[in-house]
Parts: structure tokens; C-alpha cells; sequence
């Protein structure tokens, strides 16, 4: 092979040429053409400079490798000769598989997608006559082909930026369609997207806090990545997710296809690339409890894009025409008086609501703005072409007579965007007759909500929302209500259109004051967000027991109080014994303490809204942590009890236990107001009666053991989402958890208070602190170290 480095280098370049590659690829590419310019081109560029008219490319924008060819039409003929169209499939047929690439094209039935749209220098081929050699050939110089710049893909995808000028709304914005019957700047109108490397703070637009905006409106833009960074050619070589299993260390084979074999046939269905294709959100993300449920419930733009500023529709209205023979438009998040320039309106933004994107399980959260369609159809559910909709509205001279005097309240001779609404049945009726009389059979006006995702418009660093409320609270944006159109037009309840993978909307839709909201449905479906999210059922009843325990101490304690009076408490000769030992203690207090705050932690994580004790992300890795501790304080103590054999004391006696147990609940119901003596005397060997003991087997071998394995699966969904799917997800195990808790808080409250049932009424919390404790002489030990005391 001669020179392997010299073909190697040949290959590279024209795989950076032909692929839309770096600039410096670009100008290397530029240097190594001015070596070898050949006469004839040399002659053209300088006719092209000495021609009057300025050239249509620009230099940087010459591609060097890509050959000449002759501009042909349908019927194959130069069409400097015929004077017919060019057509794109023959002219560009002579070196690439326009069969192929009509059958693997995403664009193939918008007409406006050609290859002149998409690869030609402002989406235009316009030569002069100067810009072909002898043989008819279009030049170099004037080719302008490239691969698809952000400015190719704004004319048909929204609103894109570039240069030193200021950002401003084109005047066009509302009034461009396309041949196809969508709006020209359909990605910013429908969600507020715009992609531009400048400041917002730098635009001329009328924004809200704008000085403080001193941020770009896509970090991506602002970096200088390009449209077909993420949206690339299903089989481009360097791209290509596919590779040879034999070659481990390679994560991508661009062998897998020569450069040849691709510029002949690329395939067309674009490539939509994942965040995770060039970030790893498991390397950052620190502060995040869960990073992996995190990440798998939630699409990055939900914390990256809190804030939309471009001018997003919030309702689009097609059963009136404006002036300018467009349908009447409502923006979300801007102030906006007749007549005003939309650089000169005032826009606050909107925050996006986070809705399931694709239906149930698995999908995640992603930031949606809702937009309400009105349009009039005919009997058969049917369409009406908004041409027609313009002539019932619009003669040559404006608007009709007949319609200018419906709607025309004030008599002022025009109509103001307050008036242009069909609000009432009279107006309905004189447009449903005119749409009649252009032969339109029974007209309806129907109205539909669009879910449309936001998939632009990233932030970074301080700019990201950091706020857990914003998903976890009583507010959230996940589910979030979303006011829709700002009226209501008399009959018409839109109804939700999801579309091809759209959001799961379960809510239904309501009336708000003159306009419609969206009621989002809460714990709907089969999805639970901790401290939003809520089972009626789990804190109904866990709150109910709760009462029922508070209402039932405070008459038990008040009916003691009052019994003090009549009857004096039953006292004893009385000895100081060792009743707790320090172990027992430790462990007690450390169950005590780690119990109390997985309490005010749950509270914390289950009610963002209320009491701030640690913050929620503070509190969620506090609440694990103190389950850990409880758990491994629980097996030791188990560990301790059956070295120790001290077990026997949660282990009632069988002989006497039913008659003990009755015994000890007729003392609570009734000797403990008439002084009567504890039924059961307490001894180092015996500390625990009857009801004591079945408490504590209940709450050591049932409630303990629930509590930790409903905690420990809603701790595994975090770290492995989908493991819980199988079972129902947190929807059942967090409701069942927080039941648990409820149950939990009842016992510390009932135990708590019978502390207080001692010989004094901090006697037990005493002994439990000292380890010392004072019990009836005759029911100590007789070689237990005592001390006798009155």
C-alpha cells in the first residue's frame, strides 16, 4: 500500500467535510484546496468577485471536496438549457441513493424538507450566471453544501440565534405557516424553546427580573453544540452505537461502515441522542438522595429547564381570524396589550408541569407546557380548512359587516383580542351560519388539550432548580393543575388529546372562574412521589387510631387525676433494687431516641410543607440512617436477650396468663383510680405484666419487622427502580409504611403515659435513666442488694 498515512488522512478529511465537522477541520480543509485550485475555478472566483452582486456563499462555507455537478430536472436535463425546476432526486441521484433516502427519511412527507433546505447554505440554491463552468456545471464556490446547520433546521423547528445582533422575535412569528399547515417557529410557540448562545439578559425582549438573566437560553447553544449533535444520521459512522464484540476497548467501530458506503446511502431516520450519551448524571448529582431513582423517574430538562421565557402558546384559537388572517393566539406567562410588538410585551415565563411521559410504569417525568386548540369541524368530525374560517371572516376590505357587528361591543369599529372570542352563543351562531353559507354542513367547534414536551432550552450550575419542594411538595410540579385557555367558549369542554407517546393526563378538566384548568389526578395511577403523593386510606385510618389512642389516654389520665382526690394511691414498705442494667438501658434510650426521629424525619419526608426539621434531602438520608441503627441495635438487643436468657421476660407465663391478663386490665379500668396495689409486682426477674408483654411481642415480632421491610423495599426502589414494580411500586409499600408509622407514634404515646402508672409518676422514667428502682419490700429478691425504704 503506498502511503497508508497519506490515504488514512485523505479518509479523515473527507469524513469531516461531508459530516458537518469541526472549523478546524473546516480551514484545514480550506488550505489544502488553495494548493491545488485549479485554473478554471480561479477563473470563476475572480469573476465572481469583479460581478457586481455579492457572492451568494460565503468563503468559510465552500466545500472543497464535494464535486461540481450540473443542476438537473425531473426529466434528467440541465436545466440552464431546459428553464424546468431543478429536481433535487436527479440532480442529486448521480451520486447518492435518493430512493434510499426517501425510504429512510423522517421528513419524507413534509414537503418544505428538501436537500436544499437542509444542506444549502440559508436553505436556498439561487446561482447566477457566473456560478457555472463551460460544461454547465454549478461551481464550488457557489455550492454552500454543508451538513444541517441550526439555521437550516429553525426554518421549519423554531426560533434559532446566532451573531451579534440581539435576540428579537421576527415579525413573523405569529402569522408563518408552512406548506404543510404548521407554524414555522412550532417548537418555540407550542413549549418556549429558543436556541441561542447569547445571554437572555443581552435580547431585546421585555423580560421579567432581566438583568438578573445572565444566563444563555440553551447551555448547549451557549457551548456551540450544533442541531446535528444530537439529531444525526441512523448510520453515521461515527456515530454508530453497533461494533465488533472481539474489540472490547473500543465503544464505537466506525469500520462497521466506509464513508463511501455512507455518503451514498445515509440514512435519514435521525438519531435522537439521549442526555446520558455525553453526561453521566452518576458522577455528579451528589446531593441527591436516590440518584438512581432519580434518574430513571425524572428526564433531565425537568430540574434543567425550571423556566421557560420564550413566548409559548397557552391556548391556539382557529375559530376566529385576526386582521392579519391568523388564528387568535393567548401566550402563557406574558402581558400583552392590543396591538403590541411581542418583543415589547411582558413576559414572566411559566414553569413547566412534570407529567408522565409515555403512559404507565417506567417512563419518566418530563416538563410539558398544555396548550388549548378551539376549531371548528363539520358534522363528521372533520376539520374545517382555516382558509375557509378566513373567508367567513375576512373580505378584501377586513372584516365582514355582519361580523364586524357581532363582535364589535364597544362600536369602535375594530375588534380588540378581548372582543375576537366566541364567548356567547349570538356570536357562535353568526359564524356557524356564515361557515354554512361557504358550504360547511353542520360546523361544531371543538376544542382539545395538546401535551407538548419541552426538549430544549437547558440550564446548568446555579441555574438549575434545587428546590425539592418543587416535585416533592403539596405544589408540585409533578401533576402539576395547569390553567388552560383564558376563557371559555359557551358547550365547549376541551377534551385531553395525548398523541403518540404522550404524557399520562388522568385528571379531568374543570371550570376556573372564566377560564378551564387542569385538575391533575393525585397518587393517580400507578406512581408515588414522597411528600406529595397521598393514600386517603393509610392516613384516614393510621390518624383515626392515632385519635382514638390520644382521646382514650386523655380520659384515662384525667379520671386519675380526678380519683386522687377520693381515694389515696396504695403505699408500701418499699426497697431500692438494681432493676435495669446498663445495656438495658443504652439500648432502650438508643431505641427511644432513633424511634422519635425516624418519626420527625417520616413527618418531614411525608409533609414537605410542614414542619422543617432537617430539610427534606437532610431528612431522607437522617431517616435512613436511623433505620440502620434501629435495625442493628434490634438484633443485638435480640443477640444480648437470648445469651443472657432474659428473653423469658417478653415470654408471658402460660399456666397464669389469661388470668394475669385479666387481673392487669381490671387494674387499669378500675383499682388504678381506687388506689388499688399493681396486681403484678415488678421484680429484677419479672419486670414486664401481662398486657406489657403482649405489647412487646406485638411490637418486637410484628410491627418492628413490618416497619423495617416495607422501609427496606422503599429504600431498594430507590437504588434499583424497577424493583418494586412487580409487587405494585411505592403506590402500595409507601402507604403501608406510613401506616406502620401511625401505629408506631400510637405505642410511644400510650407508653409514654404509662410510665406515669409507677408508685410516683416518674418513677419508671427514673429507674430507666439510674438503672435503680423503688418496689414493694415483700417482692424483692430476697438476695438481691436492697435498701429498705419508706
Amino acid at each position: 500500500m503506498r502511503n497508508p498515512i497519506g490515504i488514512a488522512l485523505l479518509f479523515l478529511l473527507l469524513a469531516t467535510a461531508s459530516a458537518g465537522a469541526s472549523d478546524t477541520a473546516h480551514e484545514s480543509a480550506h488550505e489544502t484546496e488553495n494548493t491545488v485550485a485549479q485554473p478554471a475555478e480561479i477563473a470563476a472566483e475572480t469573476a465572481k468577485k469583479e460581478a457586481p452582486a455579492a457572492p451568494i456563499v460565503d468563503p468559510e462555507d465552500v466545500n472543497v471536496i464535494h464535486p461540481v455537478f450540473p443542476l438537473l430536472d425531473a426529466a434528467g436535463e440541465n436545466v440552464r438549457a431546459s428553464g424546468r425546476p431543478m429536481d433535487t432526486g436527479k440532480t442529486c441521484g448521480n451520486c447518492h441513493d435518493t430512493a434510499f433516502i426517501q425510504a429512510h427519511d423522517d421528513h419524507a412527507e413534509v414537503p418544505e424538507a428538501t436537500c436544499v433546505r437542509c444542506h444549502f447554505e440559508n436553505g436556498r440554491l439561487e446561482p447566477m450566471e457566473t456560478d457555472f463552468d463551460d460544461k454547465g456545471n454549478l461551481l464550488r464556490s457557489a455550492l454552500g453544501l454543508h451538513a444541517p446547520k441550526p439555521e437550516n433546521c429553525a426554518q421549519c423547528h423554531g426560533l434559532v440565534h446566532g451573531g451579534q445582533k440581539p435576540l428579537t422575535i421576527p415579525d413573523d412569528y405569529e402569522s408563518a405557516v408552512l406548506e404543510n399547515g404548521r407554524p414555522r417557529y412550532d417548537r418555540t410557540l407550542f413549549t418556549g424553546e429558543i436556541l441561542s448562545d447569547r445571554k437572555r439578559a443581552e435580547s431585546y425582549l421585555n423580560l421579567a427580573a432581566k438583568d438578573a438573566l445572565t444566563y444563555p437560553w440553551d447551555v448547549h447553544a451557549g457551548r456551540m453544540v450544533t442541531c446535528t449533535a444530537c439529531h444525526y444520521s441512523s448510520n453515521n459512522p461515527e456515530k454508530t452505537e453497533i461494533k465488533d464484540d472481539s474489540l472490547p476497548f473500543l465503544r464505537r467501530d466506525p469500520r462497521r461502515l466506509s464513508m463511501a458506503e455512507y455518503l451514498y446511502r445515509p440514512d435519514h431516520r435521525l438519531k435522537a441522542a439521549a442526555c446520558t450519551d455525553c453526561h453521566d448524571p452518576m458522577a455528579a448529582h451528589e446531593e441527591l438522595p436516590y440518584r438512581e431513582r432519580h434518574m430513571a423517574k425524572l428526564d433531565c430538562l425537568s430540574c434543567h429547564a425550571p423556566q421557560m421565557m420564550g413566548p409559548a402558546l397557552q391556548s391556539l384559537d382557529e375559530t376566529v381570524v385576526t386582521t392579519d388572517g391568523a388564528p387568535l393566539l393567548d401566550y402563557r406567562g406574558m402581558e400583552r396589550e392590543d396591538g403590541q410588538n411581542l418583543n415589547a410585551a411582558y413576559i414572566t415565563g411559566y414553569r413547566p408541569a412534570l407529567f408522565a411521559d409515555g403512559g404507565p410504569k417506567e417512563k419518566p417525568f418530563a416538563p410539558y407546557n398544555l396548550v388549548t386548540r378551539y376549531a371548528w369541524t363539520d358534522e363528521k368530525g372533520a376539520p374545517v380548512p382555516f382558509a375557509t374560517v378566513e373567508k367567513a371572516f375576512l373580505g378584501e376590505s377586513g372584516y365582514h359587516a355582519d361580523i364586524l357587528k357581532l363582535f364589535d361591543k364597544n362600536a369602535d369599529g375594530k375588534l380588540s383580542r378581548a372582543e375576537l372570542r366566541l364567548d356567547d352563543e349570538t356570536k357562535i351562531a353568526g359564524v356557524r351560519k356564515r361557515l354554512e353559507s361557504l358550504g360547511i354542513e353542520h360546523p361544531v367547534i371543538s376544542g382539545t388539550v395538546e401535551p407538548h414536551r419541552i426538549r430544549h432550552g437547558a440550564l446548568a450550575g446555579e441555574w438549575v432548580s434545587m428546590d425539592c419542594a418543587a416535585c416533592h411538595g403539596e405544589n408540585s410540579r409533578i401533576g402539576e393543575n395547569v390553567v388552560l385557555s383564558s376563557y371559555r367558549i359557551p358547550g365547549v369542554r376541551p377534551r385531553i388529546e395525548p398523541g403518540v407517546g404522550g404524557p399520562l393526563l388522568m385528571g379531568p378538566i374543570v371550570p376556573e372562574g372564566a377560564s378551564w384548568r387542569y385538575e391533575a389526578a393525585r397518587g393517580a395511577g400507578e406512581r408515588y412521589v414522597l411528600g406529595h403523593d397521598r393514600a386517603p386510606w393509610s392516613d384516614s385510618l393510621g390518624f383515626a387510631l392515632f385519635i382514638l389512642t390520644a382521646i382514650g389516654i386523655g380520659a384515662h389520665g384525667g379520671l386519675r387525676i380526678r380519683s386522687r382526690k377520693k381515694h389515696a394511691a396504695h403505699h408500701a414498705e418499699m426497697k431500692r433494687v438494681r432493676m435495669y442494667s446498663l445495656y438495658e438501658r443504652v439500648w432502650h434510650w438508643l431505641m427511644a431516641l432513633s424511634t422519635l426521629l425516624l418519626l420527625l424525619t417520616g413527618i418531614e419526608i411525608h409533609w414537605v410543607e410542614g414542619p422543617a426539621f432537617f430539610g427534606f434531602a437532610t431528612a431522607v438520608n437522617l431517616h435512613n440512617v436511623l433505620a440502620g441503627i434501629l435495625i442493628a441495635n434490634a438484633f443485638l438487643s435480640l443477640f444480648y436477650h437470648l445469651v443472657s436468657t432474659d428473653i423469658k421476660q417478653f415470654i408471658p407465663r402460660r399456666e397464669t396468663f389469661l388470668q394475669d391478663t385479666i387481673a392487669q386490665a381490671k387494674y387499669y379500668i378500675n383499682g388504678i383510680f381506687a388506689g388499688a396495689p399493681h396486681p403484678m409486682r415488678k421484680t429484677p426477674e419479672r419486670k414486664l405484666n401481662p398486657l406489657q408483654q403482649v405489647t412487646y411481642m406485638m411490637l418486637l415480632n410484628v410491627l418492628l419487622p413490618f416497619q423495617v421491610l416495607t422501609g427496606a423495599a422503599i429504600w431498594a426502589a430507590g437504588w434499583w427502580p424497577g424493583s418494586l414494580e412487580s409487587v405494585g411500586g411505592l403506590v402500595w409499600m409507601t402507604p403501608l409504611h406510613n401506616l406502620g408509622a401511625w401505629l408506631l407514634a400510637s405505642f410511644v404515646v400510650t407508653h409514654v403515659y404509662l410510665t406515669t402508672t409507677g408508685h410516683t409518676v416518674f418513677a419508671n422514667i427514673e429507674a430507666m435513666i439510674t438503672g435503680n428502682e423503688d418496689i414493694e419490700a415483700e417482692a424483692a429478691s430476697p438476695n438481691e442488694n436492697s435498701e429498705v425504704r419508706k
